[in-house]
């Protein structure tokens, strides 16, 4: 197996996700050894590919290394990311050593839960029903679901 083919990594995204698609635009640019693909978890027949729920695919992102079949999540598919593409590298050491001392899933969850969805294509005159958020804080506050 070359080099190449056991660097490469899927990667599972949210594409009703503005910030998620943007970062995602950016990686493709800076991708110059050309080892990621990236899946909308929104398309169903890519919801087949891997063995996670929808909820979890919802809540963060996912990678997969094509070599191992490994599943990453969270800050650890940004780890992933961040040794794959040569930009990135440098945040590498940082990246996993929040991993260690415990912030940087604590720092992931809590962007990840506080992105935007814009539900495309389930639009109506009326407005766009956004799905509910779920309370990912502990706390005692309502999920609730908006229209934009």
């Amino acid at each position: 197996m070359s080099i190449r083919k056991r660097r490469m990594l899927e990667v599972y995204y949210d594409s009703w996700c503005p910030l998620c698609t943007g970062i995602r635009s950016r990686l493709e640019r800076w991708d110059w050894l050309h080892v990621l693909r990236f899946y909308s978890i929104r398309d169903q027949h890519v919801t087949e590919r891997i063995p996670v729920s929808m909820d979890n695919l919802v809540d963060s992102m996912h990678a997969r290394e094509s070599s191992s079949g490994r599943i990453l999540s969270g800050i650890e598919a940004v780890h992933a990311l961040c040794m794959r593409v040569p930009i990135l590298m440098p945040m590498s050491p940082f990246i996993w050593l929040s991993m260690k001392l415990g912030i940087g899933g604590k720092l992931y969850r809590y962007i990840a839960s506080r992105r935007t969805i814009v539900p495309a294509g389930q639009c109506s005159s009326n407005g766009c029903e956004l799905p509910e958020r779920r309370n990912t804080q502990g706390d005692d506050s309502e999920s609730h679901s908006s229209r934009t």
